[in-house]
C-alpha cells in the first residue's frame, strides 16, 4: 500500500503530451508511479474524479527573498499551485549580503521586520531552511547585490581587481547552491554596469553550468536594442539566458514584441540558448523611484535624497522624468501619470492615497505629479511602488503563447492577513497561474491545456537546471496539484488585491498534503534547492 493515492483524475505530466486518466501514488517524498485506475491502494486516498492532476508549478521569477523569511506559510503562492520558487531575479539577491548590498538588503527587510543574519548565500539557505517554508525554494545571485557589495552604488566602471572580487563572490554562491546569475538593467547600480562588465560575470556562471536572467536594460523604448545585449551577452559568455517578463512597455512601444520574438528565435537557430518568461497581467509594478533618471540615482538612497533636496537639481530631475535622454527608459509622459497608481504606504498620512494614481494624488495635493511623485519617494523612504498600466493585452497573448515562453508571477509570496497584506499589491502575486488557466486556456483557447501546464512545469525546471521536479513520473519529486478545471480562475483585482484564487483543491509538496480541499494545512515541507554545477 502507498502513502498516498491521487485516484480517478486526468493526469497532465508536464511534458505537453495528452492528458490520460491514471491514478497516481507517492511514497514518501517521491511519485511512486502513474497506473492503470484501480490498480493501486493507498493510505490515503485523494479522490481526483473531474480534477486535472499535474506537477506542481515552478515560478521562476519570484522576488519571495524576505517574504518566506516573515511568513513562511506562502499563502498566496501555494494556493495557487506554486509549489517551488526561483529566487534573487532582477540582479537582487538575498547573499552576498556585504557593505551596501547588506545596508540595501536590510532597508528591504525592515519593513518585513526580519533581520539580516546572514552574510553568504550558505547562510541564507540555512535561515530559510529552519523557517520550513510551504514551497520550495532556490535563488540566483544578482549582478546589482554583487555590484553593491564589491563597488557600491557609485556609476563607476569595475577596475580589474573590482571584477575579480565579484567574480569571485559569484563563484562562491553558486557552490553554495545558486542555479546562475541576474541582472536588473533599468535599477541602480545594475544600470551602471557595462556589457563588458556582465558578460564577464556570465561567463563564470556559465562555467559551473548556471542561466543567466536578465530585466533587460530598456522595456519600452530600448526594447530592441536591450534584447540585442541579452542576446550578445548569450553568445560571448556561452551561457543560457532568459529574458524576464518580457513586454514592451507604453503605447508608442506596442507591437514591438513580434520583433523581439523574431531576434530571439534567429539568435536560437544561431546556436544562443535564449528564451523568456512572462505574467499574464497588462501592468507592471516596481518602486516609483525607477521613474528617476540614472544619474539622480547614483551613489545611492542618500545621494539621491540630497538630489531631491537641491532646487536646482530637482528641477533638472523633474524635467526628465517628463522629457528623458534617447537611450534611457519610457517616462510617465510616455506611460501617462494617470496610469501609475501608488501602492505600499507607510506613512500613516499618506495611506489615503493607496492604489491611487500619481495624476489624483497630484491633484489632491495641488501638485504637478512629478513633484509629488519626488515628496512620495522621500515621505516613503524610497518604499513606495507604483503599478504601471503601460502593456497591451494582444502583446501580453503574443508573448504567453510562444513555446518559448514560461509562466512566471514576479511577485513575493504575500497573505492578506500579515505585514504584505496591509497595503494594495498587484494581483499577479495571488492570480497569475490559475489566470493562465481560465483567461488563456479555458476561455480564450489561445493555447491547450497540456501546453498550459508544460509552461509552468517541465520548461522552467529544464530552463534553470531543475531535474528531480516539473514532470510526473515514477522517481520525480512528489509535487503535485490537483484542480477543478471548472472552476478554476483568480480573483485578485487591480482594485481589491489581496484575494485568494479558486478551483486549487489539494497541493502536496514534497509528498505532503500542503492545501487540502482549498485550504492551507499549515504544513510547511518546502526544501531550499540547490544546484549542482557540472563542472568540465
Amino acid at each position: 500500500m502507498h502513502d498516498i493515492l491521487v485516484k480517478g483524475g486526468l493526469v497532465v505530466d508536464g511534458t505537453g503530451n495528452p492528458a490520460k486518466p491514471l491514478d497516481l501514488t507517492i511514497d514518501g517524498t517521491k511519485i511512486a508511479g502513474l497506473h492503470k485506475p484501480s490498480e493501486s491502494r493507498g493510505s490515503l486516498a485523494i479522490d481526483a474524479k473531474g480534477m486535472i492532476v499535474c506537477p506542481g508549478f515552478i515560478d521562476i521569477h519570484s522576488h519571495s527573498e524576505i517574504s518566506l523569511l516573515s511568513n513562511p506559510l506562502a499563502e498566496s503562492k501555494i494556493r495557487q499551485g506554486v509549489t517551488t520558487e526561483l529566487l534573487g531575479n532582477c540582479g537582487t539577491s538575498p547573499a552576498p549580503a556585504i557593505g551596501n548590498a547588506r545596508e540595501e538588503l536590510a532597508h528591504s527587510a525592515e519593513i518585513r521586520d526580519v533581520q539580516i543574519d546572514w552574510t553568504t548565500l550558505d547562510e541564507y539557505f540555512l535561515r530559510l531552511q529552519n523557517v520550513r517554508p510551504s514551497v520550495n525554494a532556490g535563488s540566483l545571485v544578482g549582478a546589482d547585490t554583487l555590484r553593491r557589495s564589491v563597488i557600491g552604488a557609485s556609476n563607476v566602471a569595475a577596475t580589474a581587481d573590482q571584477l575579480e572580487g565579484m567574480k569571485r563572490l559569484l563563484a562562491d554562491s553558486m557552490l553554495d547552491g545558486a542555479f546562475g546569475l541576474s541582472s536588473g538593467l533599468i535599477y541602480a547600480p545594475g544600470c551602471f554596469a557595462s556589457t563588458e562588465e556582465l558578460i564577464a560575470l556570465a561567463s563564470t556562471a556559465a562555467s559551473l553550468d548556471g542561466i543567466y536572467t536578465s530585466h533587460i536594460r530598456g522595456e519600452g523604448r530600448t526594447l530592441e536594442k536591450a534584447v540585442a545585449e541579452a542576446i550578445r551577452i548569450g553568445r560571448e559568455a556561452h551561457i543560457r539566458v532568459e529574458i524576464s517578463h518580457h513586454k514592451a512597455c507604453s503605447p508608442a512601444n506596442w507591437g514591438k514584441v513580434n520583433e523581439t520574438i523574431k531576434m530571439i528565435e534567429n539568435a536560437r537557430a544561431e546556436g544562443v540558448d535564449v528564451s523568456f518568461d512572462v505574467y499574464p497581467y497588462t501592468a507592471s509594478h516596481t518602486s516609483l523611484d525607477s521613474l528617476l533618471p540614472p544619474w539622480a540615482r547614483d551613489g545611492g538612497r542618500e545621494a539621491i535624497r540630497s538630489r531631491l533636496g537641491d532646487p536646482v537639481l530637482r528641477a533638472r530631475i523633474a524635467k526628465e522624468m517628463q522629457t528623458p535622454a534617447s537611450d534611457w527608459e519610457d517616462t510617465a509622459a510616455d506611460i501617462g501619470w494617470e496610469k501609475i497608481v501608488a501602492v505600499g504606504f507607510r506613512n500613516k498620512a499618506n495611506r489615503r492615497f493607496e492604489n491611487k494614481s500619481v495624476k489624483e494624488i497630484a491633484d489632491a495635493l495641488g501638485k504637478l505629479p512629478e513633484e509629488a511623485a519626488m515628496d512620495l519617494m522621500l515621505d516613503e523612504d524610497f518604499h513606495v511602488c507604483g503599478i504601471f498600466h503601460e502593456i497591451l493585452e494582444d502583446d501580453v497573448m503574443t508573448v504567453i503563447k510562444h513555446p518559448l515562453a514560461a509562466i512566471v508571477s514576479d511577485a513575493e509570496a504575500e497573505a492578506p492577513y500579515d505585514q504584505t497584506g496591509k497595503s494594495a499589491t498587484h494581483p499577479r502575486a495571488y492570480g497569475t497561474f490559475p489566470r493562465v488557466l481560465k483567461r488563456y486556456v479555458f476561455e480564450k483557447g489561445l493555447f491547450s491545456l497540456e501546453e498550459a501546464i508544460r509552461k509552468m512545469t517541465s520548461w522552467p525546471a529544464q530552463r534553470i537546471g531543475l531535474e528531480d521536479r516539473g514532470v510526473l513520473a515514477k522517481g520525480m519529486a512528489a509535487d503535485v496539484v490537483v484542480f477543478d478545471p471548472k472552476t478554476v480562475r483568480d480573483h485578485a483585482t487591480f482594485e481589491d488585491s489581496h484575494r485568494y484564487p479558486e478551483g486549487i483543491v489539494h497541493v502536496i509538496v514534497n509528498g505532503t498534503m500542503t492545501i487540502e480541499n482549498g485550504e492551507h494545512t499549515r504544513e510547511r515541507a518546502g526544501l531550499v534547492l540547490k544546484h549542482r554545477p557540472r563542472i568540465a
